[in-house]
C-alpha cells in the first residue's frame, strides 16, 4: 500500500506517533526504539507496513529496511500478528534478536509481552529454519548467521552439546578451549578442557 510515509511528527501517543503528511495525520504504530528517536515538531521519513483486515487499517512504521524485514518475517510465523511482531521488535533490538536466536534462547524471546514459551519456541524454530536459506534473514544477522552454521560437524561442539550444555555455552567453551590447546589438540582433551572451564565460570 505505502512504501514509506514522510512527514512532521505531530504527536506522540504510548505506542504510536501521529505523522502530519501534507495536512493528513497518519496514527503510524512503531517500536519502542523508534518511538524514542523520533521528536515532536521534526521531520520524519518511515518505511511503513500496512496491516489491512475487514474492520481494521493500521500502519505500521520503521527507521530501517532490516526493522521492517523483520517485523514481515514475524508475521509469517504461525499464530504471531502484527502487535506480537512489534512487540518483540520493541523488546528486542535487531541484534539482540539475531544473538537470541543463533543461541536458541527461548528464554529471550518468553520474556517479551504477549510472547509465551510456545510461541517463542515457535519462533525460534521457524526462524532458524530459514538461515542459509532466506538472504534476507542471513543479511539481517550478519556474519553471526554463517558462524553459528558452521559449527554443525564440529566434534567438540556436538559433543558438549550431547552432554547438555546449551548452545552458546557449547560455542564459547569450544572456542576457549582451542585457544587454550591449540586447534589441533584430541578432541577428547579439548572437551575436557571446554568442561573444565564451563566449571570454573559457574
Amino acid at each position: 500500500m505505502f512504501a514509506f510515509l514522510r512527514g512532521v511528527v505531530a504527536s506522540k501517543g504510548l505506542t504510536y506517533i501521529a505523522l502530519d503528511v501534507n495536512g493528513v495525520g497518519y496514527a503510524v504504530f512503531v517500536p519502542e526504539s523508534v518511538h524514542r528517536k523520533l521528536v515532536p515538531d521534526q521531520e520524519a521519513t518511515l518505511l511503513t507496513y500496512c496491516h489491512i483486515r475487514e474492520d481494521v487499517f493500521q500502519i505500521f512504521g520503521f527507521l530501517k529496511e532490516e526493522e521492517r524485514a523483520l517485523f514481515l518475517m514475524l508475521l509469517g510465523i504461525n499464530k504471531v500478528g502484527p502487535k506480537v511482531a512489534l512487540s518483540v521488535l520493541s523488546f528486542m533490538p535487531v541484534k539482540e534478536f539475531g544473538r537470541a536466536l543463533l543461541d536458541n534462547d527461548v528464554k529471550a524471546f518468553s520474556k517479551v509481552p504477549g510472547v509465551g514459551k510456545a510461541m517463542a519456541q515457535r519462533i525460534v524454530l521457524e526462524m532458524k529454519s530459514k538461515l542459509g536459506q532466506d538472504p534476507e534473514l542471513d543479511a539481517i544477522l550478519g556474519p553471526a548467521a554463517s558462524a553459528e552454521e558452521s559449527l554443525e560437524g564440529d566434534d567438540v561442539y556436538e559433543a558438549l552439546i550431547s552432554l547438555g550444555c546449551t548452545p552458546a555455552e557449547a560455542k564459547k567453551a569450544s572456542a576457549h578451549a582451542r585457544s587454550t590447546l591449540g586447534k589441533e589438540a584430541p578432541d577428547e582433551e579439548l572437551v575436557r578442557a571446554a568442561l573444565r572451564s564451563m566449571a570454573r565460570t559457574k
